[in-house]
């Protein structure tokens, strides 16, 4: 990991990743993780707390976490799962699946290519999902 790029907060337990940092290996964190915007991961992600990803990331392979909160304009170029609520934001790509064990919150433009919630999907807007797996509550709401 390189530690010129990652503060730790520790009332908080989070590590903070400054804005255009990149990571050519896998990173596992234990603790949350908050990113800037423009971070690069050239492979993996795995975090055992929260994830909120910041504007503009690029993720080249998959994410792990207990929730997560993707920015907007990000991709994820894997898939990504969580153990409870996930947020997507405006615009962001995920090559792959989007899979949940909680709620899951898609905005407009997002672009996923499978999609599983065990609770309830909520679309917002116009969201391109190529599959979304049968049994799956799904709310449609307007912009």
């Amino acid at each position: 990991m390189e530690n010129s790029f990652i503060k730790y907060h520790s009332p908080t337990g989070t590590y903070i990743v400054q804005k255009g940092a990149y990571f050519e290996e896998d990173l596992i964190i234990e603790g949350n993780l908050l990113t800037g915007s423009g971070v690069n991961f050239w492979k993996g992600l795995e975090v055992s707390g929260k994830l909120e990803l910041g504007k503009r990331c690029t993720v080249n392979r998959d994410i792990s976490a207990k929730s997560a909160v993707i920015g907007s304009s990000c991709h994820i170029k894997g898939s990504i799962e969580v153990n409870s609520e996930l947020m997507i934001l405006d615009n962001s790509t995920i090559d792959q699946a989007a899979i949940s064990k909680g709620k899951m919150f898609v905005r407009p433009g997002c672009s996923i290519g499978f999609v599983r919630s065990s609770e309830v999907l909520e679309l917002v807007g116009k969201v391109n999902v190529k599959e979304i797996e049968s049994g799956t509550k799904v709310i449609v709401r307007s912009v």
